[in-house]
């Protein structure tokens, strides 16, 4: 009789869970075999198979009898792989419910803003690591602290250090890695072979390089508008180093008075009154950059990993490309790399059948079983040792680089948009020459000292 009703009950739960996957096109997908496998997993009553999955629900073989509906905000690029990831997440959890909306990259963060400020943030939301983004949602105490499950849940193995380092504001780890990427120097391998030249090592070797090739009538960097910060990040982190280099990012330094700032400033114009960089880089869409490298007009772009799967989805020939660390040490230290991670943060109100639901999905998320599943997951992760996809391949070993040489937020995430937006304008003026490099950082410092008065 028992036998029985257990049947009953599988096969009411089976007809149930089809019925649920009925209701999106990405419901359907790659499901055909799956609803026979979970038959043939609950009549052998082994509940290594839900583990396997990346559930740890309490009692053994149980799943989640708890009926929870979470709500997450996604970016629209995220749409294809996050619909994939929530209907097969529905086929072992069908008592758990992910609601997800999609923006855009400006709309996502005007409308976590907003709703921040009214009351009603989703459960979960996309978001970036900073000042500007990640940090916010923490300082206003709006988001989840996370810091005793990943120690209960051994996310220091789990996740790449460098990368849970820049979701962690004192002390506190206050967002999920899900994307971790870097800006380095990509380059066309066989234009630095056609003049002999190898990947530069020191700062001195980088500028020779620069210095060969304009001999040659090549341009050495393609850059265009706000992309033109990229360098300008690098040098102050070059010529400041790490601790100076944070505190004017974390506004206690005066940039005002900052010899580092006064060089860094000097050396982007001397690289362009050189012609280092492509003609035109002052005015030049800083999107068109990379596509400068692709046509061979000039020989590097400080760019991210975005760049790997660019150079496969236009069919380019993969063995002309490679990266490197822009040398921002000294004495052979090739110094740390300005990196960013996208994060998922959660809502500090969550119940705890909520967040424990949250985990389950975000276990899953990552599990090898769905990076395998799901190429469409937006890469490289923050998961530690994971395999990259076909596309991200040219990629491989840049967050091992990063991870090894450390890394600093990149500056437009960890500086206010105001100030941020006088720091452009100031980079322009420098390099068109109405104003010095030695005015520029006193330029930048009378927008830190208005920010700072304006937020008392």
């Amino acid at each position: 009789m028992k036998r029985r009703i257990l049947s009953c009950i599988l096969a009411l739960t089976m007809a149930a869970s089809l019925l649920a996957g009925c209701g999106s096109d990405a419901g359907n997908a790659n499901s055909s075999a799956e609803p026979e496998a979970a038959a043939d997993a609950a009549q052998e009553d082994e509940p290594a198979a839900e583990e396997d999955a990346g559930n740890e629900t309490g009692e053994e073989g149980e799943k989640f009898d708890k009926e929870v509906t979470l709500t997450f905000w996604s970016p629209t690029w995220h749409k294809d792989a996050d619909e994939q990831v929530i209907a097969d997440f529905a086929k072992i959890y069908p008592n758990i419910k992910i609601e997800a909306t999609f923006y855009s990259s400006d709309d996502i963060k005007t409308n976590t803003k907003v709703a921040a400020s009214s009351g009603t943030l989703p459960d979960m939301w996309y978001n970036w690591g900073g000042f500007n983004y990640a940090n916010y949602y923490a300082s206003a105490d709006l988001c989840y602290d996370l810091s005793s499950y990943a120690k209960e849940n051994g996310w220091e193995d789990k996740y790449l250090k460098s990368a849970l380092d820049l979701c962690t504001l004192d002390g506190k780890i206050i967002a999920l890695p899900q994307v971790y990427t870097g800006l380095v120097m990509w380059y066309r391998t066989d234009i630095l072979e056609q003049y002999g030249l190898e990947v530069p090592k020191t700062f001195e070797e980088l500028e020779n390089i620069c210095e060969v090739l304009k001999e040659n009538g090549q341009a050495s960097f393609s850059t265009g508008g706000w992309h033109i910060f990229r360098y300008l990040e690098a040098l102050l982190e070059y010529y400041a180093g790490p601790e100076e280099h944070d505190a004017l990012n974390t506004l206690e330094a005066d940039w005002g008075s900052s010899e580092a700032v006064t060089q860094a400033f000097a050396k982007l114009k001397e690289w362009g009154d050189k012609g280092y960089f492509i003609d035109g880089y002052v005015t030049e869409d800083a999107n068109n950059a990379k596509m400068y490298v692709f046509g061979g007009t000039s020989a590097m772009v400080m760019d991210n990993s975005g760049m790997a799967s660019d150079v496969v989805a236009n069919e380019y020939d993969t063995s002309q490309y490679s990266f490197f660390a822009f040398p921002t040490g000294k004495d052979g230290n090739t110094g740390r790399i300005s990196s960013y991670v996208k994060t998922t943060q959660f809502n500090k109100n969550l119940t705890e059948d909520q967040f424990e639901a949250a985990m389950l999905f975000w276990d899953y998320y990552y599990s090898e079983e769905s990076l395998k599943s799901h190429p469409s997951i937006e890469q490289p992760t923050a998961v530690a040792g994971a395999e990259l996809s076909e596309a991200m391949k040219l990629a491989d070993g840049m967050l091992e680089m990063i991870d090894a040489a450390g890394s600093y937020t990149t500056t437009d995430q960890d500086v206010p948009n105001e100030i941020m937006d006088v720091v452009f304008a100031t980079e322009e003026a420098v390099l068109l020459g109405t104003i010095e490099p030695s005015a520029a950082g006193a330029e930048i410092q009378k927008a830190i000292d208005a920010y700072k008065a304006a937020s008392k």
